[in-house]
């Protein structure tokens, strides 16, 4: 795509997609840890508590009321049955979405197919263009990698991490903790369907409208039914500043195993962002989703979209 090549906003190159202060530099940190790094890290979420709140399902439950109960209490905490749980056609809805309470039931335990412990392959790759200076919101932002890792890696960008379950706000911060890094990403647990603003915490209320650059969407939106596409899109709408950008990864229609988030095809994405409704999509990539690598082998098929608000 176009903006491949002027992916350059850190350091305040001529057409680069974020247009904020020159930064100098982009601090690459080390590699992200593998797997066999994650057991202390588990351990200490199974053992502690952050103070966040709560695992989240009564959140998810009051945000979903119209949905039957499910009968099924949840998986074991071992990942050969959370992987059996998030791929049983039973816990989908008939459009193709994951019901609400499935991700309040697995999302956050660090075993989910999603939870790989590393930053998305998308995201580095950005890292290491520059994408990512100014405010930075983490839309969606799980156990918390992506967001620590843009962090760290990015001494110009000051990052929010947003998530609607709050056990997954626990893990990212024990993750920080343990990295030394407490106080460097803004955690929040909050509900981005939201359309009170005043209900929102201060980062994402009011007084946030306009305040970000970016906007980090890795594998939120192609979770949301029809119905939650809208509300969502219109928090973004609101909390990005005229010309910020979102960089959003979602699965494809070149995905066709079963099981997993609905796909998005550029025709799909096009009829939500354009510029009838306050967007331009300026670029599309291949892309893929990285997962655990005893779910569809680690990886599955996925595009990013670069999507300016206007």
């Amino acid at each position: 795509m176009p903006g491949s090549q002027t992916l350059g906003c850190a350091h305040g190159g001529s057409g680069a997609l974020v247009k904020e202060e020159p930064v100098k530099g982009v601090i690459l940190g080390p590699e992200p840890e593998s797997h066999g790094a994650l057991t202390d890290e588990f351990d200490f979420v199974i053992n502690s508590s952050s103070g966040l709140g709560s695992v989240g399902e009564e959140m998810m439950d009051d945000l979903h009321l119209d949905e039957e109960p499910d009968s099924d209490d949840g998986p074991d905490l071992q990942i050969a049955s959370i992987h059996k749980f998030i791929g049983s056609g039973k816990h989908w809805t008939p459009g193709g979405v994951p019901k609400a309470k499935v991700i309040a039931k697995v999302a956050g335990t660090g075993l989910a197919p999603w939870e790989i412990h590393r930053p998305q392959q998308f995201v580095r790759d950005l890292v290491r263009k520059g994408g990512f200076s100014g405010r930075v919101l983490d839309a969606g932002c799980g156990i918390g990698d992506n967001a620590l890792y843009i962090a760290k890696a990015c001494p110009g960008a000051d990052v929010v991490a947003v998530d609607v379950v709050a056990r997954c706000l626990e893990f990212a911060s024990a993750k920080a903790g343990l990295r030394g890094m407490r106080g460097r990403v803004a955690l929040e647990v909050g509900d981005l369907l939201q359309q009170d603003a005043q209900r929102m915490p201060e980062t994402l209320g009011p007084q946030a409208n306009g305040s970000y650059s970016v906007v980090l969407d890795s594998s939120t939106f192609h979770c949301f039914s029809d119905s939650d596409r809208d509300p969502y899109v219109s928090t973004l709408h609101r909390l990005l500043r005229p010309g910020g950008l979102i960089y959003m990864n979602c699965m494809s229609e070149e995905e066709t195993r079963p099981g997993g988030p609905r796909r998005i095809t550029v025709p799909d994405l096009l009829s939500v962002f354009n510029p009838l409704s306050g967007w331009h999509v300026e670029g599309v990539e291949e892309s893929i989703i990285e997962l655990h690598p005893t779910f569809w082998g680690g990886k599955a098929t996925a595009r990013v979209f670069y999507i300016r608000r206007l």
